[in-house]
């Protein structure tokens, strides 16, 4: 990342929180950064307390942060975080709330959590998602480990200024991981015309070809900084985008795919649709987004 110098991570004590606490240790390492691991104790809802009255009651959540501090505190003390810097909090409340605002009152400059890599229903309605749509810097979800670094990084496109920072951000991964970068714009030939007014749809002839994408590519990479012995490649692809995203990352082996996101939320998002998110349900690997420098986060 261009200025990576505090991470914050999303901890908790399953497979998914232990793998995004290993990625930001292997991000922390190498960009030497600020490492602030936060577990979040989520009270029952009020539907649960009115059927189970017995529910811990909120000093007994504190008594569980507690002891959950400590267990943070010794985990952090140990021989694999030794040489990092690194800082610990438990807070009680929602876990994307909490997460988001930690992070924007520690300044952090990336978010990470965890996901199973068979993660599709259960990432709907998740933290990760939550924290995807909301976050005002750029979110790693963690899904497979990288203890070396990401050295295949899967960049997608859609040509936008939002996909071009995105991939600033890859390279300076790239670069700083010793890796390679592969460009890949999806084209999706299924323009259809909607059923609205009571017709079926209709397949309406595509109106550009891949061979006609030359000097949208060539506009793309002209300010992106590709030398010094970047490895590097391009691929244009026909398909629906997060499917063929997801296949081509299995395809190339990818570790990691960096995705500019719109951190559309609301309306817009119903509409739009969120193609950052589909991928996230559907590749294997972890997946970085990167959100436009001008999106402001605002708690819901």
């Amino acid at each position: 990342m261009s200025q990576l110098r505090r991470i914050v991570v999303g901890y908790a004590p399953t497979p998914d929180g232990e793998r995004a606490l290993r990625a930001a240790r292997t991000f922390a390492a190498r960009a030497h950064s600020l490492l602030y691991v936060l577990h979040v104790v989520e009270p029952y809802p009020l539907y649960v307390k009115l059927r189970f009255p017995t529910v811990p009651a909120q000093t007994q959540l504190e008594q569980v942060a507690e002891k959950m501090r400590e267990q943070l505190a010794e985990l952090m003390h140990g021989a694999e975080f030794a040489a990092l810097e690194s800082d610990i909090d438990v807070h009680i409340g929602k876990p994307f709330v909490e997460l988001i605002s930690t992070c924007k009152e520690w300044r952090g400059d990336m978010l990470v959590v965890g996901a199973s890599a068979q993660d599709d229903d259960r990432f709907l309605g998740s933290t990760s998602e939550r924290v995807l749509r909301k976050s005002p810097v750029p979110v790693l979800i963690a899904k497979r480990d990288f203890a070396a670094g990401p050295k295949t990084v899967l960049i997608p496109t859609d040509f936008s200024a939002c996909s071009q920072q995105g991939a600033r951000e890859a390279l300076e991964l790239v670069r700083g991981f010793g890796g390679r970068a592969v460009f890949l714009h999806v084209l999706d030939l299924r323009y259809l015309y909607s059923a609205t007014y009571g017709v079926e749809a209709v397949a309406l002839p595509p109106l550009v070809k891949p061979e006609e994408l030359a000097p949208d590519w060539q506009e793309f990479l002209h300010d992106l900084p590709r030398g010094g012995g970047l490895v590097w490649e391009q691929q244009t692809r026909e398909g629906r985008a997060a499917q063929v995203i997801a296949e081509v990352a299995e395809e190339i082996s990818a570790d990691l795919i960096v995705i500019g996101t719109h951190g559309r939320s609301g309306i817009s998002h119903m509409l739009l649709g969120s193609v950052a998110e589909q991928v996230l349900r559907m590749a294997q690997c972890s997946v970085l987004t990167v959100r436009p420098e001008a999106f402001r986060f605002e708690l819901p």
